[in-house]
């Protein structure tokens, strides 16, 4: 089972990054549906989380006119479904899917049409973080002085 993040901005960069790493030291496999890799992986965002880029020719073309730009603005959600629909949602197993996360207002749009074309998956504005709750991290604690203490107190009942 994976976790499916939707984002097409970095606005809740921070957020995203701490539930994608909560989820890998869980060995939950996780994607990330956004516009453009490097300003995650400058935000942090683990190597193992794999990017699933979208792209449109009306952002190359519309978006630096500056007129045409604020009318495109309001239907950009629109067209970024469609932009998902043909590229990223294809390489994307939804039937190992267990939530798909909207993470920023930009995304809603994807969500919807996923919420309606998979009755099945939880889509949801937070993770759910409850189903991995009962997984440990996968990789060993680093012990603290205060551990070592306490050890040293119970050799020293025996």
């Amino acid at each position: 089972m994976s976790v499916a993040f939707l984002a097409l901005g970095t606005t809740r960069a921070r957020a995203v990054c701490g539930s994608a790493q909560f989820l890998l030291e869980r060995g939950v496999p996780v994607d990330l549906i956004t516009v453009a890799e490097r300003p995650w992986r400058d935000e942090g965002l683990d190597e193992r989380v794999r990017v699933l880029t979208l792209s449109t020719r009306a952002d190359r073309i519309l978006l630096p006119n500056k007129v045409l730009g604020r009318f495109y603005m309001l239907v950009r959600p629109y067209a970024m479904w469609r932009a998902a629909r043909r590229q990223a949602l294809r390489a994307v197993d939804w039937s190992a899917v267990e939530q798909a996360v909207i993470s920023d207002s930009h995304a809603i749009p994807i969500g919807w049409h996923l919420a309606r074309r998979y009755p099945d998956l939880a889509v949801a504005f937070e993770l759910d973080r409850t189903p991995y709750l009962d997984g440990a991290p996968q990789h060993a604690p680093v012990p603290s002085s205060d551990d070592a203490l306490s050890d040293q107190a119970v050799d020293s009942l025996k």
